[in-house]
């Protein structure tokens, strides 16, 4: 996920100079996505979880190519402390299944982002309904969502992103090492 951020050009001349992107991450926690990042980012989070501030501001200082411009404690359902049509990048990784509206993620994603800007993202998601799989996700997702802080492991994240008015959308399936509730994953970009 993190080598499409290689692709992206910035549509701020400045930062375009030194080839760097400006990129908002939601929910980035202790900052796991920062060890591949390879190209100097601009960097902007919004956690509602202020615990994570210190253990985010050391994995920043391990990782010289990521620079802190604001950290925001918030949602990422309403990021009005965010500007119109600022990042080149919006980044999320393993989100959509804990928030309580991914559509309305997604158009505050769109609202920050540059026109041509991209999503990228990852999510594990609903297994096809009919499955066993499945029917071990609707069953254990109550107990589930206590017990993993709001993460609903039936979400149709997939379908979330793909209707979500993106003008393009490029997204893989990969089923992952993990127990069967969350090895089904989606990842890609969508294209403001």
């Amino acid at each position: 996920m993190m080598a499409a951020l290689d692709d992206v050009e910035s549509h701020d001349t400045k930062l375009r100079s030194q080839g760097a992107v400006r990129v908002l991450e939601i929910g980035a926690g202790l900052g796991v996505n920062f060890p591949f990042v390879r190209r100097k980012i601009e960097y902007w989070n919004i956690d509602p979880n202020a615990q994570f501030h210190s253990g985010l501001l050391e994995a920043i200082k391990r990782n010289p190519k990521v620079q802190l411009e604001r950290n925001i404690v918030g949602y990422g359902e309403d990021m009005h402390q965010i500007p119109d049509g600022h990042f080149d990048v919006v980044l999320t990784s393993h989100l959509l299944c804990s928030v309580s509206c991914p559509e309305k993620v997604l158009q505050e994603c769109k609202r920050v982002l540059v026109k041509g800007g991209r999503l990228l993202f990852m999510e594990h998601v609903a297994q096809p309904k009919g499955t066993v799989a499945r029917f071990l996700q609707d069953l254990i997702a109550p107990i589930w969502w206590y017990s993993f802080c709001g993460c609903c492991p039936n979400r149709t994240s997939g379908e979330v992103i793909k209707n979500a008015g993106f003008a393009k959308v490029h997204m893989k399936e990969a089923q992952v090492d993990l127990p069967c509730v969350v090895s089904r994953q989606m990842y890609g970009y969508a294209v403001a």
